[in-house]
């Protein structure tokens, strides 16, 4: 388990660091504990399986491992953003498709962004909350107590706004929506247990629908992106065609539809980098998948609807 003390101690050593330096550290560590992990690096191997059907097994022992250290990397990133320059952070992050961010707020309804976990949102989160203004992230609620409340208050001082995962975060996001602000919710695992069973890489697996219900209810738009490192570990984050739903006499045609349409969305995205798409539980067990205190996903993209 992770405890309060271990995470600050982590994150002083870490944020004190040059960013290569500290890279360097964390993947050593990485490295070391990686063939020790046997859960996560089975469920992962496992998802990649299903994202590369084609791969022979060292080939996905291989990429299994590439993700494992950019997942490193993220945590790193995760540590060091909330003390760098704001100037410098701007140098590390390449935004494509702000036409389409640009386009679904200026409805004036709140924007939806919906994206699967891959690379880093840390700092794209900071960019976007300097440009749009405060910004929600649905976050799972880590253990201990202490150690969730300190990552809250090192997100709101750089703008972001962390929603508790809950049944009774919806009223949040309206409120932020309602002002028009920007929500941001991660999609690709179900969390609570409570999702739809849907088709995901020719495997039906269970995703949540709050996005959807919510975007329906209020008729703020759906933008999906995604966020990846490039060679040079600089960010790229895009952003997708926005979805602009109308409902219907049929609610759950309306669900189904937006649903498949994201998930064919998110098959784009992974497809073209498996490497960056971190997720260290079984996404197609059939079963609740509940939140892991050891190796949790970094806060910036523990966003479920999370």
């Amino acid at each position: 388990m992770i405890t309060y003390a271990g995470f600050r101690l982590i994150e002083g050593v870490i944020a004190r660091l040059p960013r290569r330096l500290a890279y360097a550290l964390g993947l050593l560590i990485g490295t070391a504990a990686f063939p020790l992990l046997g859960r996560q690096r089975r469920a992962l191997e496992a998802n990649l399986r299903r994202v590369r059907p084609d791969l022979s097994q060292p080939a996905l022992r291989k990429l299994a491992w590439r993700n494992w250290l950019g997942h490193t990397k993220a945590w790193i990133d995760f540590f060091k953003i909330p003390r760098m320059d704001r100037r410098k952070l701007s140098g590390l992050l390449v935004p494509i498709g702000t036409e389409h961010l640009d386009a679904a707020t200026a409805l004036g309804r709140g924007v939806i962004v919906v994206a699967p976990h891959m690379g880093s949102w840390e700092l794209a989160l900071a960019s976007w909350a300097a440009r749009y203004g405060p910004i929600g992230v649905m976050a799972e609620q880590i253990e201990p107590r202490r150690l969730f409340e300190h990552v809250f208050q090192v997100r709101s001082r750089m703008g972001i706004k962390v929603i508790p995962l809950s049944r009774t975060a919806a009223r949040d996001i309206l409120r932020l929506l309602g002002e028009g602000r920007m929500v941001v919710l991660a999609m690709d695992r179900d969390i609570l247990g409570t999702g739809r069973p849907l088709p995901f890489f020719g495997e039906v697996s269970r995703f949540p629908t709050g996005p959807v219900e919510l975007a329906l209810k209020t008729g703020a738009p759906i933008l999906p992106a995604f966020c990846v490192r490039d060679p040079h570990d600089r960010y790229v984050a895009v952003g997708d065609t926005p979805i602009f739903l109308t409902p219907t006499s049929d609610h759950e045609a309306d669900v189904q539809r937006a649903m498949e349409q994201i998930l064919a969305t998110f098959e784009g995205f992974i497809r073209r980098f498996p490497d960056q798409w971190h997720v260290l539980e079984p996404i197609w067990t059939g079963e609740p998948v509940h939140a892991s205190v050891t190796f949790p996903s970094p806060p910036a993209q523990a966003a479920v609807g999370e």
